[in-house]
């Protein structure tokens, strides 16, 4: 793959060298599709759906650069091989009790960066290391600026008066960054906030309360979607169904309670 345009190559020059050891490093030109749903069969013993799913994109993604560049003049073993169906997760979000608990364990933790980068996710729906790298210069004007995205695109949230003052009256660690590295005081946090989430979504959980309360409160899902960066609405419609007046729809149009509605005599 033409690894040195991407933004995370290293992290995924050794994803693919990883496959390649555990496939045997096979030559290239006599690698076949046999070959790869044999590997992700014996696979998906150890890992997940989403594990095995993401190493074949990873795979079909380097043929298709190679054939791209004329590297290669065979066709991508991996091009009719379908990923498997993943079951839709779920997508946990915090109520105002656990926010107020949560909030309230991370002033108790010795990071004194925790609280700012947990109030920063919440009222952005920023990723955490969106908000965890943040630089003083991306705040102006009770707006956060995030750079670096995993959509590659730049985008701009408003915040209230009260985090934009926390956030500017805050001394950043350097120039370049405001806050220290704090994922593990997070996750101390958490378990001090006696708050159970799903594997996996231990930081992700910000992003999803914050979408989720948005959608709650009757907020617009296309801008929903702006304001997380998504690349596609469809990412953005799986909160679609907390919306209030979708909600309102599935009682009054459930075949049941229409069934009970009384009948005039």
């Amino acid at each position: 793959m033409h690894g040195k345009t991407l933004r995370d190559h290293i992290r995924l020059r050794k994803s693919l060298y990883r496959i390649s050891e555990r496939l045997g490093n096979p030559i290239a030109s006599d690698f076949t599709s046999k070959d790869f749903a044999h590997y992700r069969e014996q696979r998906s013993i150890e890992v997940t759906t989403t594990t095995i799913n993401r190493e074949h994109a990873y795979l079909r993604a380097m043929f298709n650069e190679l054939e791209r560049l004329g590297v290669i003049e065979f066709e991508n073993p991996l091009s009719k091989i379908r990923q498997f169906k993943e079951r839709e997760k779920e997508l946990r979000y915090l109520d105002h009790d656990e926010i107020a608990r949560l909030l309230g364990s991370c002033q108790t933790v010795s990071n004194r960066s925790l609280v700012f980068i947990v109030k920063t996710c919440l009222a952005t729906g920023a990723r955490w290391g969106e908000a965890e790298s943040l630089k003083p210069s991306q705040i102006k004007n009770n707006q956060i600026t995030f750079l670096n995205t995993k959509s590659s695109k730049n985008r701009t949230v408003p915040i209230n008066q009260t985090l934009y003052d926390e956030l500017t009256a805050l001394e950043s660690i350097s120039e370049e960054r405001m806050f220290l590295n704090s994922l593990s005081a997070f996750r101390k946090a958490v378990s001090e906030a006696n708050i159970d989430l799903p594997k996996g979504q231990m930081t992700h959980v910000l992003r999803h309360t914050f979408a989720s309360h948005y959608v709650m409160s009757g907020g617009n899902i296309v801008k929903l979607r702006d304001v997380l960066g998504h690349s596609e609405i469809t990412t953005t419609m799986r909160y679609a169904h907390l919306a209030p007046e979708h909600l309102e729809e599935t009682l009054m149009l459930n075949p049941l309670n229409q069934h009970q509605k009384p009948t005039d005599s």
